[in-house]
C-alpha cells in the first residue's frame, strides 16, 4: 500500500487556500523552493499532476479531486491528534466578536471545538467592533475578533487577519438608480466601521443619502433590506446567499476592504485560551 504523508497534504491544501507557493511557505515556516519540492513529491507519490503550469494556480482533475479529499484527511488527523492529547483540557475563554460574526462564523468553529475540547467553556460577547476593542483595553476578553480598515503595514501573524471587500447588499427587486433623491441606507449604530465606509464613499460622490433604519443585531439589517427599507454594505463573507450583492453598481461608488482581526497578549493565554485561538484562526482562514 502507497501512504501520503499529511505534510505533504497539508502543504497542499494550504497553497490551493492560499492562492500561492510563496504565502503557504511564510504560513507553514518553510522556503518557496522547499515547497516546490513537497509538491513534486506529492505528485510523485500519486503519479499525476495537480496543479496545472501555467500563470495561475489552477488545479489539475485529479488536484480537484485530492484537494477535497485531502481537507477531509487533515480533519481527520487533526481531530485524533486533538483529542488524545487534549480530552482533559478545560477553561474558560471570553470572547468578543462582530455582530456579524455572530452566525456566519463563531457556531462552526464553536462546534468543531467542542467535539475536540468538551470541557473548554466559551463565554461570547457580540457588539460592533469598537466596542469590542473597547472592551478588549479594558481586560474584558481573553481574546477579540474585530472588523477595522485595511491597515497600510499590518504586522501581526498572517494567521490572525484577513482582508476581504465590502460590498452593497440590497434586495433582488430594489433598484439602485442615480436618482436625485437621498439613497436610503441601513446600517449598525455610529462607530460602526461599515456605517463610516458608506458614508464616505457616498459623500466623495457627492450623493445624497439618509438612514433609514439602524439596528445593533445582525439579522434586524438583514430583515430591513429584505423588506425592501433600504441597502447596506457588509463584508462579503457574511452576506447571505438570497440577498443580491456586488462591489459597486453604475450609480453607486466602489467600497474599500476591511480586516478581520484577532487581538490576544500572547503572554496571557492560557491553554484553553490557545486551543480557542487556534480554532479561530483556522475558521478565519474558511469563512
Amino acid at each position: 500500500m502507497t501512504n501520503i504523508p499529511t505534510d505533504l497534504l497539508r502543504t497542499f491544501v494550504t497553497i490551493k487556500d492560499l492562492g500561492g507557493f510563496t504565502s503557504a511557505g511564510e504560513l507553514l515556516g518553510r522556503s518557496q523552493p522547499a515547497i516546490s519540492l513537497q509538491i513534486k513529491k506529492l505528485e510523485e507519490i500519486l503519479g499525476t499532476k495537480i496543479f496545472l503550469r501555467g500563470s495561475s494556480l489552477e488545479l489539475t482533475e485529479d488536484g480537484e479531486y485530492l484537494y477535497k479529499a485531502a481537507r477531509q484527511i487533515l480533519e481527520i488527523n487533526d481531530q485524533v491528534i486533538a483529542k488524545v492529547r487534549g480530552e482533559n483540557i478545560s477553561g474558560k475563554v471570553r470572547l468578543g466578536i462582530p455582530n456579524d460574526f455572530e452566525l456566519a462564523f463563531l457556531p462552526k468553529a464553536l462546534r468543531k471545538l467542542s467535539r475536540v475540547y468538551p470541557n473548554i467553556i466559551v463565554e461570547v460577547d457580540c457588539e460592533i467592533s469598537k466596542v469590542i476593542l473597547q472592551r478588549y483595553q479594558k481586560g474584558h476578553y481573553d481574546i477579540a475578533m474585530a472588523m477595522e480598515r485595511e491597515k497600510e503595514n499590518e504586522d501581526r501573524d498572517s494567521r490572525d487577519y484577513r482582508l476581504e471587500k465590502l460590498e452593497w447588499v440590497f434586495r433582488e427587486d430594489h433598484l439602485v438608480s442615480g436618482a436625485d433623491s437621498p439613497l436610503p441606507l441601513i446600517a449598525y449604530p455610529q462607530g460602526c466601521v461599515y456605517r463610516s465606509i458608506m458614508e464616505e464613499a457616498l459623500q466623495s460622490q457627492a450623493h445624497p443619502y439618509r438612514f433609514m433604519y439602524t439596528s445593533t443585531s445582525l439579522l434586524g439589517i438583514f430583515s430591513a433590506v429584505e423588506e425592501g427599507l433600504g441597502i447596506t454594505a457588509m463584508a462579503s463573507s457574511v452576506i447571505p446567499d438570497h440577498l443580491k450583492h456586488a462591489v459597486n453598481t453604475d450609480s453607486l461608488p466602489d467600497l474599500e476592504r476591511v480586516c478581520i482581526g484577532l487581538y490576544y497578549k500572547e503572554r496571557e493565554l492560557n491553554i484553553a485560551s490557545r486551543h480557542v485561538l487556534d480554532f479561530l484562526r483556522t475558521g478565519i482562514a474558511n469563512i
